[in-house]
C-alpha cells in the first residue's frame, strides 16, 4: 500500500487558515471490508434486543394486570391491546430465533448475521411500537393546540442539546431518533406500567404517607427505565456516533424532550386556558430541568460505561445514572402529589414567581449535577482530542499540522475563522472550511476511539486523511 506523504508544518503563506500544503499524490481511499467482526458488533445488537425483550415483558405484565384487576372499560381494553401486541411479538421472536439459528449454523459474513439480527429485532418489535405510536398521535390529535405551541420549544430544546457538543455535534438523524423513542416508545411504555401500578396502589392503599411515596415511585421509576432503555438501546447500536459521556448526555437529553413532549399532551387537553398553563409550565420553564434532565444524567452513566472495560465498573457508572435521575424524579413526585410545595392565591404571582420557584427548588440541584457533568465531559474530550490531534501532527502519515492544533481545540475559534469567510462574502470558502475541520476533528475521535477500545478499521483513518488531503488541496 503507498504511504501518504508527510505535509508540512508551515502554513501556507496568504491563506489565513493556518493549512499545510496537500500532498504531492492522490491516494484512492480505502473502502472497509464488510467481512471484518469489528464493523458488526452482535454482542452490542444482541444487548439492545434483549434490553428491548425486558420492556415487552414488563408491559406484558402490566397489561395482564391491567385486565385482570381494574374495572375501567378504557383499562381493559388498552391491556387486551397490549397483550395482543406483546403477544403477536412473542410469536415472531420465536420465528426469528429459528432464522437467526439457520443463519448462524450456515455460517456467512459477518455482515449478514448482523443483518439478519437487525431485521428480526425490528419484525419481533414492530406490533408495539406501531401501538405506541397510534396511541401517541392520538393523544398529539386530541391536544392539537398544545402540540402547535410545543414544536418550537420543543425544537428549541433539541437544538440546544445537540449544540453541546462542541467539537463534533451528532447527526440530526441521531437526535430524531432519540427523541422519537421518548416520544413513542417511553410514554407507552410509561402509560402501561406507570398506568396500572396506580390502579393496584389506589385499590390496595389508603390515603396518607404511604400512598404519596408509593405513587411517587410508581411514576418516577417506570419513566425513568423506559426512557434510560432507550438511551442504552441507542448507544449500544450507534456507537460509533456517540462519544462517551458527552454524547450519552445529548442522546439522553433527547430522549427526555420526546418524553416531555408526550407527557405535555396528556394534560393539554383541556380549554385554552389549561393549554396556555400547561405550556408555561412543562414546556417553558420547566423543559430543560425536567424529563430532559433525568435522562441526561442516565446517559452520562451509559456514556460514560461504554468506554470502560471491566463490566463491574460499567455497571456502577450506569447503575449510578439510573439511580441520581430516579431520586430526583422521585423527589419531585412526592412534594407534587403531597402538594408540599409553595402555592399564591394571586395568580400572577403564582405563575411568574412561585411555580419557577418551585422548580428552581425541587429540580435545581438535579440540573446542577447535568450541568457539572457536561463541564466534565467537555473537559474530557477537549484534553482527549488535543492529546489525539498532537499524535496525529507528529505522525508521518498525519493529515494535521502543528499550526492547525491550536484551531482545532477552540470551537470559538474555528467559528470565527469561518464567519470571516462569510463577512467576506466567500461562501465555498466557508464549506470547505466547515468540512475540513469536521474531517479533522473526526480523524482525532478515530484515533482516540481506538485507545478505549473501539474497533475502529484502520483503512477508515486513511481514507480520513486522504479526504483532508482533498479539502485542503482545494484552498489552493
Amino acid at each position: 500500500m503507498t504511504e501518504p506523504p508527510q505535509p508540512s508544518s508551515t502554513p501556507r503563506e496568504g491563506s489565513g487558515l493556518g493549512l499545510a500544503p496537500p500532498p504531492l499524490l492522490v491516494i484512492r481511499p480505502l473502502v472497509p471490508d464488510p467481512t471484518v467482526p469489528a464493523a458488526y458488533r452482535l454482542d452490542l445488537l444482541g444487548a439492545a434486543l434483549t434490553t428491548g425483550e425486558a420492556l415487552l415483558v414488563m408491559i406484558a405484565v402490566a397489561s395482564l394486570v391491567g385486565v385482570i384487576r381494574n374495572d375501567n372499560t378504557e383499562v381493559r381494553v388498552l391491556g387486551m391491546l397490549s397483550l395482543g401486541a406483546t403477544g403477536i411479538s412473542l410469536f415472531a421472536a420465536g420465528i426469528a430465533a429459528v432464522v437467526v439459528a439457520i443463519t448462524s449454523a450456515t455460517g456467512g459474513s459477518p455482515r449478514r448475521r448482523y443483518l439478519t439480527w437487525a431485521i428480526c429485532g425490528g419484525v419481533v418489535f414492530a406490533a408495539p411500537t406501531l401501538l405506541g405510536v397510534f396511541l401517541t398521535l392520538l393523544e398529539v390529535g386530541i391536544a392539537w393546540r398544545g402540540a402547535l405551541l410545543s414544536i418550537p420549544t420543543t425544537l428549541f430544546a433539541l437544538w440546544t442539546f445537540r449544540r453541546m457538543q462542541r467539537n463534533r455535534k451528532p447527526s440530526w438523524r441521531l437526535v430524531v431518533v432519540a427523541f422519537a423513542w421518548g416520544l413513542f416508545v417511553a410514554a407507552y411504555f410509561a402509560q402501561m406500567v406507570e398506568g396500572i401500578l396506580h390502579v393496584v396502589i389506589t385499590a390496595e392503599l389508603l390515603p396518607g404517607t404511604a400512598t404519596i411515596l408509593s405513587h411517587a415511585a410508581a411514576a418516577a421509576v417506570p419513566e425513568e427505565v423506559g426512557k434510560g432503555a432507550g438511551v442504552l438501546v441507542i448507544v449500544l447500536l450507534a456507537w460509533r456516533h456517540v462519544d462517551g459521556m458527552l454524547g450519552g448526555i445529548v442522546v439522553g437529553a433527547c430522549v427526555g424532550v420526546g418524553f416531555q413532549f408526550a407527557e405535555s399532551m396528556s394534560y393539554m387537553t383541556g380549554d385554552l386556558g389549561t393549554v396556555l398553563y400547561q405550556h408555561w409550565y412543562r414546556q417553558v420553564t420547566g423543559l430543560l430541568v425536567s424529563h430532559a434532565t433525568y435522562t441526561g444524567i442516565i446517559g452520562a452513566g451509559i456514556g460514560l460505561a461504554m468506554h470502560v472495560n471491566d463490566w463491574r465498573r460499567r455497571a456502577v457508572c450506569a447503575g449510578s445514572g439510573f439511580v441520581v435521575a430516579i431520586a430526583a424524579h422521585l423527589i419531585w413526585d412526592v412534594f407534587a402529589i403531597g402538594r408540599l410545595y409553595w402555592e399564591s392565591d394571586d395568580s400572577l404571582l403564582q405563575l411568574f414567581v412561585v411555580q419557577p420557584l418551585n422548580l428552581i427548588v425541587l429540580k435545581g440541584p438535579a440540573f446542577a449535577i447535568l450541568l457539572l457533568l457536561i463541564i466534565i465531559a467537555l473537559r474530557q474530550e477537549t484534553r482527549a482530542l488535543h492529546q489525539h490531534l498532537q499524535e496525529e501532527a507528529r505522525d508521518p502519515r498525519g493529515a494535521i499540522s502543528p499550526a492547525e492544533v491550536p484551531v482545532l481545540v477552540n470551537p470559538p475559534l474555528r467559528f470565527r475563522m469561518r464567519l470571516q469567510a462569510l463577512l467576506r462574502r466567500d461562501r465555498p470558502a466557508y464549506t470547505r472550511m466547515k468540512r475540513l475541520h469536521s474531517a479533522q476533528l473526526d480523524l482525532a475521535f478515530a484515533r482516540w476511539g481506538r485507545d478505549r477500545g473501539d474497533p475502529h478499521l484502520p483503512e477508515a483513518q486513511e481514507s480520513l486523511r486522504q479526504r483532508i488531503h482533498e479539502l485542503k488541496a482545494e484552498f489552493l
